[in-house]
């Protein structure tokens, strides 16, 4: 079973059974897709978390903006592994970073999100290995519907995922940590970020390095924000709501035709 960090499972032991619960984990884990940045040599040297959507036919891979930053360049997606080729990536994603006017002053301020549209048939898979050791089985990561995502209630549970500790090992390349955090409340909308709170105390910002960008979603499987950051004296999560994602997505696809 994938690492389910130190975090307290809070009342979804008292919601779920024992199954239920192991199954949900295991697909809060495939929602994640990992983006990496690959440095000179194709040697990984960043990682983010994003997942994929379809909206008006069309794929999309989102992600926050201060995970990919502008100006950044050699992002991929990370497709799967193949046990001769090694880690194999989606390569030439071409983030957009919209920005929000302020109707008032006419001011245009930087949101943290940003997209790019990728091949319709665009998929991911996870399987775990162990350098060395053994590996499960292949699953392809989940691809939500951006048209029916959740809105965060008080009465939900949620949880995020991502890949994190990364080391380089010589012979191997990277490697990752995949951890669930789930027991996550709603707090409130502060828009544009919903506040989440964590079931133990916040451990620090380098503990959830790679998270970024990471959907968060509810026991019934919606999508409802992706992580943006977190604040360790409030002991929250902040995740931006799905709404800026699909007023952007919108616009572009409007204006831009199908790749």
């Amino acid at each position: 079973m994938i690492g389910t960090s130190n975090y307290s499972l809070g009342s979804l032991e008292n919601t779920m059974t024992p199954d239920e619960l192991n199954k949900w984990l295991k697909w809060v884990h495939i929602t994640s897709i990992p983006l990496k940045r690959l440095g000179p040599g194709g040697s990984p040297i960043g990682i983010a978390s994003g997942c994929l959507v379809n909206y008006q036919g069309r794929r999309f891979i989102l992600t926050v903006a201060h995970a990919v930053s502008l100006g950044s360049s050699d992002w991929v997606i990370e497709l799967g592994n193949d046990e001769e080729r090694g880690a194999e990536f989606y390569q030439g994603v071409r983030f957009i970073y919209p920005g929000e006017m302020n109707r008032r002053t006419g001011e245009i301020a930087d949101v943290d999100y940003t997209f790019a549209e990728v091949p319709i048939d665009l998929e991911s898979t996870f399987q775990h290995l162990i350098p060395f050791g053994p590996k499960s089985e292949k699953q392809r990561r989940h691809v939500f519907d951006l048209a029916t995502v959740g809105e965060p209630n008080a009465n939900e549970i949620y949880a995020f995922s991502g890949e994190i500790h990364p080391e380089m090992h010589a012979s191997v390349g990277l490697v990752t940590e995949p951890t669930v955090y789930p027991g996550l409340l709603y707090i409130k909308n502060g828009s544009p970020f919903y506040q989440f709170r964590l079931p133990v105390p916040h451990p620090g910002d380098d503990f959830f390095r790679g998270c970024s960008g990471a959907p968060i979603v509810d026991t019934n499987r919606r999508l409802v924000a992706l992580v943006s950051s977190g604040s360790k004296p409030e002991n929250v999560i902040y995740g931006i709501a799905l709404s800026r994602y699909r007023f952007a997505l919108d616009f572009y696809c409007n204006k831009i035709r199908p790749a």
